[in-house]
């Protein structure tokens, strides 16, 4: 799969199949005191919406970083862009679906989440810096 001047392979589905089981245990974990049916609710919520959340934000960030004028501003769009993104979809679905412990559900996914967004623009400027010869 090439998206900008990327080639993505099939990885950003391999990081998110990772990202949903990994955050829908961690959903399950954090609402167990709740009852079962609220863990089985948050954790099924999480691992859902982290699988297409993952696939989708790694896809538009990197097309947000060529889609802007410069490396430096596409560094700034896509990190800040899909994070936000993430963090407004997330809510959203847990805030819908009556997660008991939110903020606890959330947290993981959205340090983690966050810090890859920023960590894999830097890679691609990076990258698109020492292609450009800058």
């Amino acid at each position: 799969m090439s998206v900008g001047r990327a080639t993505l392979g099939g990885r950003p589905l391999l990081v998110a199949m990772v990202a949903g089981a990994s955050y829908g245990s961690w959903a399950a974990v954090v609402n167990h005191g709740a009852g079962l049916a609220a863990a089985l609710r948050a954790a099924a919520t999480q691992m859902s919406m982290s699988v297409v959340a993952s696939f989708a934000l790694q896809l538009l960030l990197t097309r947000l970083f060529f889609w802007a004028r410069t490396p430096g501003r596409g560094f700034w769009l896509s990190s800040m862009g899909t994070s936000t993104l993430a963090a407004a979809v997330l809510t959203a679905g847990h805030a819908v679906n009556g997660t008991p412990h939110l903020a606890a559900t959330l947290a993981p996914s959205l340090v983690i989440g966050t810090t890859f967004c920023f960590g894999y623009a830097r890679a691609l400027l990076a990258r698109e810096r020492a292609t450009s010869g800058n």
